[in-house]
């Protein structure tokens, strides 16, 4: 485990601690009128925060927006609730974004562990520093359910969150199961379907082989991709590509049945691997879907031999756009 220098997989382990922690970071923070939209504004591990909110919220009547640029929408105004989530506060996009959407009027309240923001926003909830963005997600999603919930926006069941923690306890199944997927993936592209329902986690799977494992991967969407890319896999060499079903017995019939089809139709041109979502609650697949999939893109960057915290082209980037 030398590569692993900085202890990612120490960090990946503390998830459900880090989980638990995140609940009380909110410290009873509120908005108060009337709310008609939400939207979260931010980039990269942050805007994935503000994908999970969405789909936790998907049966709320607040609509809810995801902005990943330098503006928020033009809707935007007094009665919007805007979430600026910025982990090292100096995210040059969000921090644009704000200013728009003090401009249009808009309650704010910001997310980070310091830099700029901190300063730009009177309502700021302040989270644990030293992490790398992408391993920060609970401190980044959990706060805006607490702001939503002190405020009486939405309702939170306690038998959700405590089924999520009991679900995250088992560390041999999180660590055995990723291992064995991650070997499978190896000298491949991974190409992960979810449903709609389920879009943002198998995005956040997608972008973590893509941070940790410095690797390839493709994400698509049951039913849309029955419409267009599943036409691609016709001439698809098996020596290159491997498929991850993320299958989920709450999805709508119709959409576990064309998971059944699709599989059936693409078997012969690459393998296929299945992970069973785990829970009854939303909250607890979601996040043991994902705890999961960050254990796979640990265990693939082992696979790579590269070490699965440093991102430094992304570091380079940002050197170039200074």
């Amino acid at each position: 485990m030398g590569i692993d220098k900085f202890n990612m997989l120490g960090i990946l382990e503390r998830f459900p601690i880090m989980c638990r922690e995140a609940l009380g970071l909110n410290k009873g923070l509120t908005v108060s009128g009337e709310i008609t939209s939400i939207v979260v504004t931010g980039m990269g591990g942050s805007s994935i925060a503000g994908g999970m909110l969405q789909l936790y919220l998907k049966e709320s009547k607040l609509p809810i927006f995801i902005s990943r640029g330098y503006t928020v929408p033009a809707f935007v105004d007094e009665y919007t609730l805007v979430f600026a989530i910025s982990y090292s506060g100096n995210t040059e996009e969000t921090l644009s974004a704000v200013q728009d959407a003090k401009n249009k009027k808009a309650k704010i309240i910001a997310i980070t562990s310091g830099g700029e923001l901190e300063h730009e926003v009177d309502k700021v909830i302040k989270i644990p520093a030293g992490y790398q963005p992408r391993v920060a997600l609970p401190y980044l999603f959990f706060p805006m359910i607490g702001v939503l919930y002190n405020s009486g926006l939405i309702e939170v069941r306690n038998s959700d969150l405590n089924e999520m923690m009991e679900i995250l306890k088992d560390k041999q199944y999180y660590s055995e199961t990723a291992y064995k997927h991650a070997k499978k993936i190896k000298d491949k592209i991974p190409i992960i379907f979810s449903s709609e329902d389920l879009k943002a986690v198998g995005y956040r799977f997608k972008t973590q082989i893509n941070e940790n494992a410095k690797h390839p991967a493709w994400d698509t969407v049951i039913p849309e991709m029955n419409h267009n890319e599943i036409n691609a896999f016709r001439f698809m060499p098996r020596s290159n590509f491997i498929a991850f079903m993320l299958r989920d017995e709450k999805d709508h019939p119709r959409v576990q049945k064309r998971f059944d089809i699709t599989r059936k139709i693409i078997e012969d041109r690459i393998d296929i691997e299945e992970i069973m979502v785990k829970g009854n609650s939303l909250l607890a697949r979601m996040f043991s879907t994902i705890h999961l999939c960050d254990m796979i893109s640990y265990y693939l960057a082992l696979e790579n031999r590269v070490d699965p915290t440093p991102v430094e082209v992304i570091e380079r980037f940002k050197e170039r756009m200074k």
